[in-house]
């Protein structure tokens, strides 16, 4: 099952079990949190299978945006897989930084677009794995140069692993150097990411962000 669902049924768990804590309080008959819950639960199921969840996501990430630092922190992680995908020469395609865009576009969460085989083979060149599992890492590890930890980044770690796992490729190691590519490519390019997240920030086009990267890269020169 989808995590976002799991997830959502664990809060309204919690609701619950506050309501009915605090109902005799208020003087809320017991029968009322009970039907409420049971109403949401069947409409978390009917998500669940019937949308894929998407409807979910759609209301946590919408609660989430109300948050400044959460919009900036996804700003942030979007912004490094934008960063490593364009240093490392893929195609991008487009970014999306809400669920609804997402869903707009035919996606569900938001994300960096980048165009990648329609599935990686034995035959594949080690060193195409090697620039994608790099961009998969780079969300996460971007996040953690502003913020100490990372939030997102756990669909960009299920993609690499089920990737290397079908390419028998050991996991741990090529995760560890993925991340440390991305790690370094990210401190040695700071001002260009910088100015990518502002960029992005300011809703730029691909192309209008490929650019200013392109500016920072001339200047490096």
């Amino acid at each position: 099952m989808n995590q976002t669902p799991l997830n959502a049924i664990a809060l309204f768990v919690a609701l619950l079990s506050g309501s009915i804590l605090v109902g005799p309080i208020l003087n809320i008959a017991p029968e009322i949190p009970f039907a409420l819950a049971a109403m949401i639960l069947a409409l978390v199921v009917a998500d669940t299978f019937g949308f894929q969840g998407k409807g979910m996501t759609l209301f946590l990430d919408g609660f989430a945006r109300l948050s400044p630092q959460y919009r900036q922190r996804v700003i942030h992680h979007e912004a490094g897989h934008f960063l490593t995908a364009y240093l490392l020469d893929l195609p991008i395609t487009g970014y999306t930084l809400t669920a609804w865009e997402a869903l707009q576009q035919g996606g569900g969460q938001g994300g960096v677009c980048i165009e990648t085989p329609v599935d990686f083979s034995e035959t594949s060149a080690a060193e195409q794995v090697e620039r994608y599992c790099t961009v998969w890492m780079a969300g996460g590890v971007a996040e953690t140069f502003i913020y100490s930890e990372a939030e997102g980044g756990k669909d960009d770690l299920r993609q690499l692993r089920r990737t290397l796992n079908r390419l028998h490729m050991n996991v741990k190691i090529h995760e560890r150097q993925a991340g440390n590519r991305a790690r370094l490519m990210i401190r040695s390019n700071w001002d260009a990411y910088e100015a990518l997240v502002q960029a992005m920030t300011d809703r730029k086009s691909v192309a209008e962000c490929c650019q200013i990267l392109e500016q920072h890269s001339a200047v490096a020169a």
